[in-house]
């Protein structure tokens, strides 16, 4: 009888799942399935179920690891920006399998850093003072529909600490940070991070300076239906002024929770920008705005001038990252 891991990647938008075989201390990958998120449990488990019994057979499911987009306590979660309620118990007894574990996604993105490739990553900032070793911790940063955060404290044991600091508050740095606060706060009463560095965040951006400048001609308003930070992207990539401004803000606001957050987590190690929306905005990224802001941190300038930068641009990263938590689970006299 064939032996598997399972692991999926439960974001807000879309999920990732996918089957994999135990070889030695490696994984080989059997097959992996995208399909849109839902909000229902019922509806979750059933898709995975009918995956597995496709792809599995009659086939014995070891261990399983479910990254969810979502505060875990108690081994329950509720997606943040989803709504989708999971807990362990309910998902080992229909999928029968005892080895389940539920993780922050991020703890599962921190969870594969080990194990990229050159490919998987392209990097903003180089470290030329010090060699780093999975010894030292790293920060990992994620903008996408939400903001997640978590810091891989040891990569050979994969000791992960999860965050919630996206819903920290949203801290302007200068008068027109504060203007877009005000702005935010008038609308939603609180102000997190999440509100300004996410994929609504950026809408949000957008939306702010349109109210500041109701004469500039954009494109994007005139797009059908409500706008996504997709759509401002793709107008700012073809040369339009005020979204291209709202990126501007954009990478400079998350350079400065980026600087903040390896503080916070003394990450010598590096940063690792994750997430939907890094990979798709590389070159704004490098045009200097966030790495200006990521290192403008007064005293510590200096020594965040050091810390490698780095995105991720392996778009199953979360998943493959949830695999190696599984695979973590199966006793090594297997």
């Amino acid at each position: 009888m064939n032996s598997y891991i399972m692991a999926a990647d439960v974001g807000a938008t879309k999920t990732n799942i996918g089957i994999f075989q135990p070889r030695a201390e490696e994984l080989e990958r059997v097959a992996v399935r995208s399909f849109q998120s839902c909000a229902e449990g019922g509806e979750f488990i059933d898709r995975i179920k009918e995956f597995a019994a496709v792809e599995m057979g009659q086939g014995e499911l070891l261990a399983t690891c479910f990254g969810v987009a979502g505060p875990i306590v108690n081994g329950r979660v509720v997606a943040t920006n989803l709504g989708l309620e999971l807990d362990e118990k309910t998902l080992q007894r229909e999928l029968s399998c005892s080895r389940l574990k539920l993780v922050n996604d991020l703890v599962a993105t921190a969870a594969v850093l080990p194990v990229l490739k050159n490919s998987d990553v392209v990097s903003l900032q180089s470290d030329t003072s010090q060699v780093t070793n999975q010894e030292e911790t790293i920060a990992i940063l994620a903008p996408g529909t939400g903001l997640g955060m978590a810091f891989l404290v040891d990569g050979r044991q994969l000791k992960i600490l999860s965050s919630e600091g996206g819903h920290a508050d949203f801290a302007p740095r200068d008068e027109e940070e504060v203007e877009l606060w005000r702005y935010l706060k008038k609308r939603f009463g609180r102000v997190s991070r999440e509100r300004v560095i996410s994929g609504p965040g950026l809408v949000n951006i957008f939306a702010w300076l349109r109210e500041r400048q109701p004469d500039e001609i954009s494109d994007v308003v005139s797009l059908p239906g409500n706008i996504s930070g997709a759509d401002v992207v793709a107008a700012a990539v073809t040369g339009d002024l005020m979204a291209g401004k709202s990126l501007e803000f954009f990478t400079s606001i998350l350079g400065g929770v980026a600087g903040d957050l390896v503080l916070t987590g003394m990450a010598s190690g590096g940063l690792y920008l994750a997430g939907g929306i890094p990979a798709k905005i590389i070159d704004f990224l490098g045009r200097g705005q966030f790495l200006t802001a990521f290192n403008a941190k007064g005293r510590m300038s200096a020594w965040l001038e050091q810390i490698p930068v780095k995105i991720v641009l392996n778009p199953e990263a979360a998943l493959i990252g949830a695999a190696r938590i599984a695979l973590q689970q199966i006793p090594t006299t297997y």
